[in-house]
């Protein structure tokens, strides 16, 4: 069982998912808190979008990890998928770690004056949907990678990076 952890691949497709599903459902408390104005809650929202957000310090590096091993094993269309996976991820990951640090500072902000827990639980919930939006269109290109029933179109081409060309041989 522990041998799968020390694989980059199983621990990206294992984790993959927190900062997906757990921001939706960060973001969701977060909303109910504000409909509420109900100061623990917003706290609670606060730190799951910290915490899912955050992991992507853990998720982002297994994929980058897995890559090469990956790539070798996939026909030319999920190399395709692969790659722009990878781009997504390499141009709009970092707003999950915008995302987790305004967070945290908005729970630190909202412990060090209360009037400002509100609009800092606004911001923070703006920046969740737009790291929602990235993370839905990393995901939705990395489900194609080994789904081809979930691919309606080609995979968008991107200039290439010394990861789209694979392993070294």
């Amino acid at each position: 069982m522990f041998e799968l952890m020390e694989d980059p691949a199983y621990r990206h497709v294992l984790m993959n998912h927190v900062p997906v599903t757990g921001l939706a459902l960060a973001w969701v408390v977060l909303v109910v808190g504000l409909a509420l104005r109900e100061r623990p809650t917003l706290f609670v929202g606060l730190a799951l979008v910290a915490v899912t957000a955050g992991s992507a310090l853990l998720v982002i590096p297994a994929g980058n990890d897995a890559y090469p091993f990956v790539f070798g094993e996939l026909d030319g269309d999920s190399q395709a998928w692969l790659d722009h996976h990878t781009h997504l991820a390499d141009a709009w990951g970092f707003t999950l770690y915008v995302n987790a640090v305004l967070a945290l500072a908005a729970i630190g902000v909202g412990v060090w004056r209360e009037a400002l827990l509100l609009p800092s639980a606004v911001g923070v919930t703006a920046t969740t949907m737009a790291s929602l939006a990235a993370v839905f269109a990393i995901a939705d290109a990395g489900g194609k990678i080994k789904h081809p029933e979930f691919r309606l179109t080609y995979p968008p081409t991107h200039d290439e990076s010394p990861r789209a060309r694979g392993p070294a041989s």
